[in-house]
């Protein structure tokens, strides 16, 4: 079972690595089925509709509308399934939009786009980093997270993600983190800091990659952990063939 090297690494490729080493191996394999969840659209859902407020100046009826449409639209022709879990997320959309909308209603800086691609070259990295930024602005950038509730501390996988867009940008970089209730925004520091740890780990991924490009030999030095919520049945499946699981 051949696996291709990819063309560049993105920084959910990374945080997969880090996070992940067997499901990482199994993305590069395309046996890994998993689609995301009614929780994982929500964000994606939100940034629409936000998005097109921000350029567009969408009322707060239509915005709200586009919001729930765009949920519905992601969860159809997915195996993501419609079910109370799907219910709840769906009804806890307006909560997330009423939270989120203040803090972008009160930004002076000119929006110049929503899904703005970067690209960065790290120095002895094999390929460039390629990503999307949520929000760019003229002087910042900003990238959206969802959650149930709002974290303590800044996750080491968005600090990650956003000291490579501010690196290749040349700007500042802020996380919105926004529950229903809540809205916490932060500025992500020590850019360059983390940026060494991001080199790191993109020369780890490129050094398991020189090892083999069979799925089954890197396979021998990890063990998948099949309790994860991001492993789908048919991920399951696809592992234990992989890794010989009874």
């Amino acid at each position: 079972m051949k696996i291709k090297k990819p063309d560049y690494y993105s920084p959910s490729t990374i945080n997969l690595f880090v996070r992940d080493k067997s499901k990482f191996i199994m993305k590069l394999a395309n046996i890994d089925s998993f689609e995301g969840n009614s929780s994982t659209i929500r964000g994606e859902s939100i940034e629409y509709g936000l998005a097109r407020k921000i350029a567009y100046g969408t009322d707060y009826k239509t915005t709200l509308k586009n919001v729930v449409n765009q949920f519905d639209s992601l969860h159809f022709g997915t195996k993501i399934p419609k079910d109370e879990k799907y219910k709840k997320e769906k009804n806890n959309l307006k909560g997330y939009l009423d939270q989120i909308l203040p803090t972008y209603n009160m930004i002076e800086d000119e929006f110049i786009g929503t899904q703005t691609k970067i690209s960065l070259e790290l120095k002895d990295v094999s390929v460039p980093l390629l990503g999307y930024v949520d929000f760019e602005f003229s002087n910042h950038i900003r990238d959206l997270k969802t959650t149930k509730s709002i974290p303590s501390n800044i996750p080491h996988s968005i600090k990650r993600q956003l000291a490579i867009y501010s690196k290749a940008t040349g700007k500042d970089a802020w996380v919105d983190f926004v529950s229903p209730k809540k809205t916490t925004s932060i500025k992500i520091d020590n850019v360059e800091d983390t940026i060494s740890e991001v080199t790191a780990i993109c020369k780890g991924i490129d050094k398991l990659l020189s090892i083999s490009d069979d799925a089954r030999e890197l396979s021998n030095i990890f063990y998948p952990n099949l309790d994860s919520w991001e492993w789908d049945k048919e991920t399951i499946n696809n592992a234990k063939q992989l890794w010989s699981v009874k």
